[in-house]
């Protein structure tokens, strides 16, 4: 598992602002630029948690980097990111802009990862990504049947035929890594009892949903929450390929990151101001 994030309070935060100068850390907003037009904390970078893995060179790795979003999710999977790629001190504001404006505030929201320690087989690494594929597909399955909306209701169905193509892929890089491979239903359930019934991203949604049900209620909570997810599939990704050392694992956790961008760029489009 990576490390913890660095966690700050507002107060935490403000105190840590005040006692340097702009130029020593990076205030960086991950949510979409119709928020940040309507509220951003002074002197804050903008890039989007769905556009963040396409413009890291943006933000500055040598120095801190404190993280904010609307309530604390977002800017939770994107710190994680951040620290996959080598950024040193990185601190996730608890609560994001509601909690700094003095609104409502969630304790910290991790959706955290599934267990990736570095020294899984490439076997186990493509189990648990597998458990991670079926869980969200899952969940945009369910989402597609609750939308009340066309254009949600296929923006789920096409999110689902994703994570389906990833089961598929995984599945067949499996059959290459094994010499004696399981038929699918057996590999499935192998690698459940290995991972759990874990989401991606490391909790059942459900649960997680249920717990801040303030934080990620409407359409608009459901697409945060996959934006989180998304990223934090990416992450697991990127994580896994650094440690992989099989040529066939590495071409496939590649291609696999590379959707994981193309899913939070597509969210990123749906992503919009809510109708007054």
């Amino acid at each position: 598992m990576p490390d913890r994030i660095r966690l700050m309070n507002s107060e935490q935060a403000k105190a840590f602002m005040d006692s340097r100068k702009p130029s020593d850390f990076t205030l960086l907003d991950v949510r979409q630029a119709w928020e940040y037009e309507t509220f951003h904390l002074p002197g804050a970078q903008l890039v989007p948690l769905t556009e963040l893995p396409d413009r890291l060179e943006e933000i500055n790795s040598s120095k801190p980097v404190i993280v904010y979003c609307h309530s604390g999710g977002r800017s939770s999977a994107a710190a994680s990111l951040l620290q996959g790629q080598g950024y040193g001190e990185v601190v996730n504001l608890v609560g994001g802009a509601s909690a700094w404006k003095g609104e409502v505030a969630y304790g910290p929201i991790e959706l955290g990862m599934i267990a990736f320690t570095g020294r899984e087989t490439p076997v186990e690494v493509v189990m648990k990504a597998y458990v991670m594929e079926r869980n969200l597909q899952s969940y945009y399955s369910l989402r597609a049947d609750m939308a009340e909306t066309l254009d949600r209701i296929e923006l789920f169905i096409e999110l689902a035929g994703y994570e389906d193509r990833h089961m598929d892929t995984l599945y067949e890089l499996y059959t290459r890594l094994e010499p004696a491979p399981l038929d699918r239903d057996a590999f499935e359930n192998r690698a459940l009892e290995n991972a759990g019934e874990l989401a991606e991203g490391g909790v059942r949604l459900e649960e997680f949903l249920s717990e801040y049900a303030g934080a990620f209620d409407e359409d608009l909570g459901f697409l945060e929450v996959a934006a989180m997810i998304e990223a934090q599939a990416l992450d697991f990704y990127l994580r896994c390929k650094q440690k992989a050392e099989l040529p066939e694992t590495v071409e496939t956790l590649e291609l696999l990151a590379r959707e994981e961008k193309a899913h939070l760029r597509i969210l990123g489009r749906h992503m919009v101001r809510p109708e007054a």
